[in-house]
């Protein structure tokens, strides 16, 4: 038989956990109830909203997506928001504002609102097998890093202590990279730094397209004073993580025929 106490201080802890004015962690047992919680959760912060966009549920798997889904707009027909502007919404009807995503399709929408960070113009894939990735911009780190002044004496270094084997450096960044989820927080904890440090990167894009533009145009287009300001208001107005590629393939094949025959 179940204490009166325990469930007085049950229906206490779900009433808090559907309080949007607070971040709280939800644990409890497989059938307990979390989803309903969560959908109370839910529902409470359309109110609060201008936009139901703006509420963001996040799950692993498609189908919890599904049943997280089906659940909200179970509720919503039941039980119309209070809120005129949240009826406006019409969400029974428009299921797809609805922002509940599986992490993989959250991470899919964010890259391609950044097109020059995710180095993608057009659809983008989630790689199931990305090792061939992490190869490749580990390559592509050594190569660019010998040009760096910043980190080439690390690279040195790097290529000293491990007997100038290439494949053993490269293989040792690419499961880095792998792992990144360990010590990616400590590298980038800085914020400010981050950001100067990618506005420098786009500033260097932007200045290089502008170059390739003058030398496929010939002495008709010249870089007015104008235009120069332009492009560093526009360096400094954006903020987007670039990470450096070889520029030509000949360059990485010559760099790893070095290493690895010397």
């Amino acid at each position: 038989m179940i204490e009166p106490e325990s469930t007085a201080a049950d229906a206490r802890a779900r009433e808090e956990a559907t309080d949007p004015t607070r971040s709280i962690v939800l644990q409890a047992p497989a059938g307990s109830g979390k989803t309903t919680v969560l959908t109370a959760r839910f529902m409470r912060l359309l109110a609060s909203v201008d936009e139901p966009e703006e509420i963001l549920a996040v799950t692993f798997t498609r189908k919890a997506a599904a049943a997280m889904r089906a659940r909200i707009v179970e509720a919503l027909g039941e039980n119309p928001p209070a809120s005129a502007r949240a009826r406006s919404w019409d969400l029974a009807n428009n299921p797809g504002r609805l922002r509940i995503q599986t992490i993989d399709s959250f991470n899919y929408w964010l890259a391609s609102q950044l097109p020059v960070t995710a180095k993608a113009g057009g659809t983008l894939n989630v790689e199931e097998r990305p090792q061939e990735l992490y190869t490749r911009a580990a390559r592509a780190t050594l190569v660019e890093g010998e040009k760096d002044p910043q980190i080439a004496a690390d690279v040195e270094l790097l290529f000293e202590r491990l007997d100038n084997r290439w494949n053993t450096v490269e293989e040792l960044l690419a499961q880095m990279l792998q792992s990144r989820a360990h010590w990616l927080r400590h590298v980038m904890c800085d914020p400010a730094a981050l950001r100067a440090r990618m506005t420098a990167s786009l500033g260097e894009l932007i200045a290089a397209a502008l170059a390739r533009i003058r030398r496929s145009a010939g002495s008709s287009i010249s870089l007015t004073s104008r235009s120069a300001r332009s492009t560093q208001a526009l360096s400094s107005a954006t903020s987007c993580a670039v990470i450096p590629f070889p520029r030509s393939g000949r360059s990485r094949v010559m760099r790893a025929t070095r290493s690895r025959t010397s």
